[in-house]
């Protein structure tokens, strides 16, 4: 993937721009006010990747390209594997220069530069096992000349030639052209596609185009070529001269031949384009509404946005047969979309995101950010006429953004939060209001979002339900605080339910709900002593203890069968329950049936190395048709009837 790019004198930026991108994930978002430079960061690495005209900034008109110097270099982050003997020598040498360098390499007009990778590199060595990773930091000037950009020191001179000139501050242009082959390799394993805002999208979605190739990841020649083989070609230019030769015979004196000897047979490309022209070239893209089939120019601007992210979605998923090349730019994917379709848009985008290196895109809609598990989201913004950006990791996203709004060191577009949660409810609430209405869950975390989507898998399409993670009980409170004021101007209009569903912590976070909201719903699941069993009950309603987190509340036979799988990673917090056996498929609390200071090493257990996300996904894999669903599930899928 590209963790970062360096931009200089590319349309909206002048001089040296240090633009972060991803610290640990492929899903990555560009956010800021208009014309404030997004789309030209897509624009320039299509120029990269696929030859498009640059388009540089005014200025260089005044000061001449050969001074100004604009350049393209994004700094990869790619596995070690992807790359021959030949190649690995001088990765090794630019990835050395990457890892090695310092604030002290370089000059004080870059030191800025150089200090803001720094920080990404730092979290790349926290996040990723960087032996098997390269970073490699390498691009092109206007004149298609190889550049380091801001790496280019002395240090990166001794690094490439081991001969120790202190005289030698840099790499020279000539020096720099031995990296020609890595770069060329490195665009020779990526595919770049671009969908820019303005897009012509029946020309993007015919099959015989480029793009759509790219999704597939397979040309339709190759295609051809497992139908019509050369021998199939073959027979079909015997046959044919066999009729030509029976016509001239036919003739006597005249006979039908080419002009010139150039050409005499049909070749396998002559064959291909015509099926191209005659068979692909007059099928379009339809979409189903009802029994109807409509042609995708009959669409409307934001149905056609979403037939985009669609087809994208789908032949990443169901008929490439890898994305781990593919690079996806999205410019504003939410354009001409209705408020209530901008979630499950971004929602797609995501789930591209998980089969694919790396998605970046555009956004003026902020609703996705308290909502997307993982992912990084680049703001930007000016200062004194120069950019600023701001890196957030949205897996804490609103911790950094407090920090940021707090210590911004330009002038920060507006309050990210507040913008972000307002986009989400508004999200929420038109899509409560259509005549065939979403239904919603929030809940706290992502391991609530994977045990829920198991376990009433089968309602989601039907009742077309939405289960969010929002990152914990107070939270959960804050959306509800900011639906009430929505609910209350449209409780009569709405069709939709929107059930919050929280844990019974330690702590409780309690708040007031009105109980004249009968389809926003605020739930909270605890295990009840006196019954042993685990009870879905009122925000507001008792009992209130004991602490209940969703592990305690699970089948209790898949839950210890879990648990066992993690014993010999986790032996000194789960070493004591190899002896347990056979438990009933009660909640997992009263099922194991064990002393506190048992039940806080399990809980030790899960509060280490992301586990509880870990170990959820291993709970709903050993999950059997046949094992019991617990009654508080059963409950919530009855308050969505």
């Amino acid at each position: 993937m590209i963790v970062g790019v360096l931009l200089r004198y590319f349309k909206t930026y002048q001089g040296i721009n240090y633009i972060p991108l991803s610290d640990d994930d492929n899903f990555c978002g560009l956010i800021g006010d208009n014309g404030i430079g997004k789309s030209s960061l897509l624009e320039a690495l299509d120029c990269f990747f696929n030859e498009k005209p640059w388009n540089l900034n005014h200025t260089t008109k005044k000061h001449g390209v050969q001074r100004s110097r604009p350049f393209i270099v994004p700094i990869f982050f790619m596995k070690k594997d992807l790359f021959n003997d030949d190649d690995a020598t001088y990765a090794e040498k630019l990835n050395s220069i990457a890892c090695e360098i310092t604030e002290d390499d370089v000059n004080s007009s870059v030191k800025l530069h150089i200090r803001r990778f720094i920080e990404t590199r730092q979290k790349l060595l926290m996040n990723h096992k960087m032996d098997d990773y390269y970073l490699l930091p390498v691009g092109m000037d206007h004149n298609n000349e190889i550049t380091i950009s801001i790496f280019n020191c002395k240090k990166a001179s001794l690094i490439l030639d081991s001969n120790d000139n202190p005289e030698k501050k840099n790499i020279s242009d000539n020096e720099l052209s031995v990296f020609r082959p890595l770069l060329e390799k490195i665009r020779s394993i990526i595919d770049y596609l671009y969908i820019p805002k303005e897009i012509d999208t029946e020309a993007f979605t015919k099959l015989e185009s480029d793009s759509i190739q790219v999704l597939m990841g397979e040309t339709l020649t190759q295609r051809l070529n497992d139908v019509f083989p050369s021998s199939e070609i073959t027979k079909i230019n015997t046959s044919l001269s066999r009729f030509i030769d029976e016509i001239g015979q036919e003739l006597e004196t005249y006979s039908y031949r080419t002009p010139t000897d150039r050409q005499q047979n049909l070749k396998r490309l002559d064959v291909y384009n015509l099926i191209i022209s005659s068979y692909f070239k007059i099928r379009k893209l339809h979409r189903k509404l009802d029994e109807t089939w409509l042609e995708i120019s009959s669409l409307s601007s934001g149905e056609k946005q979403k037939a985009i992210i669609d087809v994208a979605n789908n032949l990443l998923c169901k008929h490439r047969e890898s994305g781990e090349n593919l690079i996806l730019a999205v410019d504003e994917p939410e354009s001409s979309l209705h408020m209530s379709a901008c979630f499950e848009q971004f929602d797609s985008l995501y789930s591209i995101s998980r089969n694919c290196m790396q998605v970046i895109f555009t956004s003026h809609w902020y609703g996705f950010l308290p909502t997307i598990e993982s992912g990084n989201v680049t703001v930007i913004s000016k200062k004194d006429n120069e950019h600023i950006f701001d890196h957030v990791n949205l897996s804490s996203y609103r911790e950094q953004i407090k920090q940021i709004t707090a210590t911004s060191r330009g002038k920060f577009p507006y309050d990210i939060r507040l913008k972000s949660i307002n986009d989400f409810i508004q999200s929420i609430i038109a899509s409560a209001l259509s005549c065939d209405p979403y239904n919603w869950i929030i809940c706290e975390g992502s391991s609530e979002k994977v045990y829920l989507n198991k376990y009433i898998k089968d309602a989601i399409p039907d009742k077309k339900i939405r289960i969010i993670p929002v990152g914990g009980a107070k939270e959960i409170k804050r959306i509800y605080n900011h639906l009430a004021i929505s609910y209350e101007d449209f409780k009569d209009e709405i069709n939709g339910k929107i059930i919050l569903l929280s844990d019974t912590d330690a702590e409780l976070v309690k708040y007031e709900v009105s109980p004249n909201f009968n389809k926003l719903i605020c739930k909270r699941i605890v295990n009840c002593e006196a019954s042993k069993k685990t009870k879905l009950v009122h925000i507001q309603s008792n009992p209130v203890s004991p602490a209940t987190e969703i592990e305690a509340a699970l089948n209790g036979r898949v839950f210890l069968e879990t648990l066992k799988i993690f014993i010999p990673e986790y032996p000194e917090q789960l070493g004591f329950l190899k002896d347990i056996n056979d438990v009933p498929e009660i909640s997992s609390y009263f099922a194991l049936d064990l002393r506190g200071s048992e039940w806080e090493k399990v809980q030790s257990f899960f509060d280490l190395d992301n586990n509880k996300y870990k170990f959820s996904i291993k709970y709903v894999e050993l999950m059997s048709r046949d094992s019991i669903t617990p009654e508080w599930i059963q409950e919530i899928i009855a308050l969505l009837e």
